[in-house]
Formats: C-alpha cells, sequence, structure tokens
C-alpha cells in the first residue's frame, strides 16, 4: 500500500474518486465539491464553512446540508468536528481513508510505462511513412502561414543598438526636498548637469516635479546605475541638438529677413 500524501497534491485524484462514487447522492456530491473547492486550506486540510453559508452557496436547506454532511461522514469522505455555537463552526477534513485511496490513484498515473516491449512496456504501433522514421514528413510550404515579416524602423534602431533600453519614470514632487537634493547631488557628480537643464520637468495630479528613474538615485553598486547614466546622457545630448537646431533656425531667419524686406518693398 502506497504511503499518504498531502491532499493537495492528490486534491485533482480525490475529487475524481468523489465524482464516480456511485453511493453518494447528488446534494452530498455537489455539497462536497463546494466545500473542497471553496473552503478547503491546502496547507492545514480543514474548512469551516457554516450551515448557512453552504445553503446560500447551493440553494439548498440547512436541513439538507445536514443529511448531506451526514451522509459523506457515514461514507468516509469527510471527519467532521461539529461546532457548539456561533464563532465556533462545524470543521470538515477529508478523512484519511479517503486521502489514502487518492494517493493510490496518484501513484498509479506517475508510473512512467515505457513503450520498448524488450523492457516489459507496450509495444509500439508500426510507423507507416519511411519519412517518419527519419524526424517527420516533409510538409510543403504554406505561404498564408509563413507570413513576411518586415520589422518596422523603430524595431530597427532597437535591434542595432541605437535606441537605449527604455527606464521607467517615476514622478517625484517639489514637496520631496531631500530626494530632489540627492538627484542633483548624484547629477553633479555625473557631470550631468541640473534637473531644471535635463528637462525633466513634469506635473501629475496638480503637484509640480519631476520624472526620474527612481525616488532615489543609484548607489555605486546599483546595476541601474549605468542605464540611468546612459537615459540622461540621451537626454543631454538630444536637448544639445534641439538647441542647436533653434540657434541654426534663428540665424536663417535673422539672414532672410532684410532679403523679404527689399522684396517687399520691391513690390
Amino acid at each position: 500500500m502506497s504511503a499518504r500524501r498531502p491532499f493537495r497534491e492528490v486534491k485533482l485524484q480525490w475529487l475524481q474518486q468523489l465524482s464516480c462514487d456511485k453511493d453518494l447522492s447528488d446534494n452530498a456530491r455537489s455539497i462536497a465539491l463546494y466545500i473542497v473547492t471553496t473552503h478547503m486550506n491546502g496547507h492545514t486540510e480543514k474548512a469551516w464553512p457554516s450551515y448557512q453559508t453552504i445553503a446560500d452557496a447551493t440553494g439548498k436547506s440547512v436541513k439538507t446540508i445536514q443529511r448531506a454532511i451526514r451522509e459523506l461522514e457515514d461514507k468516509e469522505w469527510f471527519d467532521v468536528r461539529r461546532g457548539n455555537g456561533i464563532g465556533h463552526n462545524t470543521e470538515y477534513r477529508p478523512s484519511a481513508l479517503s486521502i489514502l485511496r487518492a494517493s493510490e490513484a496518484r501513484e498509479k498515473t506517475d508510473r512512467i510505462v515505457t513503450l520498448r516491449p524488450g523492457e516489459g512496456g507496450q509495444i509500439r504501433p508500426r510507423r507507416q511513412s519511411d519519412m517518419s522514421g527519419k524526424g517527420g514528413q516533409i510538409c510543403p510550404p504554406n505561404p498564408e502561414k509563413e507570413k513576411i515579416y518586415k520589422p518596422n524602423a523603430r524595431e530597427e534602431r532597437s535591434a542595432s543598438g541605437n535606441l537605449q533600453s527604455a527606464v521607467p519614470a517615476i514622478f517625484v514632487a517639489d514637496t520631496k526636498m531631500e530626494q530632489l537634493h540627492q538627484w542633483q547631488k548624484w547629477l553633479g557628480s555625473q557631470g550631468l548637469g541640473t534637473l531644471d537643464a535635463l528637462c525633466v520637468r513634469a506635473t501629475a495630479n496638480g503637484k509640480s516635479g519631476y520624472r526620474l528613474p527612481g525616488h532615489w538615485p543609484p548607489a555605486e553598486t546599483d546595476p541601474n546605475s549605468g542605464r540611468w547614466f546612459s537615459f540622461f546622457s540621451h537626454r543631454s545630448a538630444g536637448i544639445l541638438d534641439c538647441r542647436e537646431g533653434t540657434i541654426d533656425a534663428q540665424s536663417r531667419e535673422s539672414e532672410l529677413r532684410p532679403i523679404r524686406s527689399r522684396v517687399i518693398g520691391a513690390l
């Protein structure tokens, strides 16, 4: 006889045997399924639903629940310890005999059945195709299933490594003075400038603050410090490019302004 396993390991086999017990009434079977699947604690193997709770959930009367519980107890599906009033509900626990039966069923399903007749297992059916013995049949190509995948420009940049991995942004309000002070100090030590220069200013829920990778700057041993440094470096480079583009546009505008004036005067 196999050893008794914990109920949580043989719960499926227990439920299968309960469902196939022809001697149980439908009321007893449905109530047992409800208790085990809804209220049973997998570690203590106990449940404490009241008669009224079971009646409300299953749509049966309290008298029907009591008769079904007595039936489950008589046929050794549950060990029942009845309570003595409010706050001391009846305790239900799968009986040791029912768990032992489920453990034996679990042991049978865990056995490995070999397909080699030389080792006492089942006889494997003979293959009908010569290609099957060589790793499977050759299937013709299916153009409908083999859709051509073309990555977009963003995916191509990500694959080439030009796009840095995304860094999650956390909102830090202006009221978090100590956190912002530590961020300013960390940015200065890395030569990245200030928070305002990096244009990470933001507003959330009517509060002003900054969008930062974390509530606090990374420590020297933090593995994310490299990612965060790259994040701010990219922002700094992008802001510099935007400023240069703005200056070039302003200079071109100043050069074109006299030309436009002369053209308008000639008209």
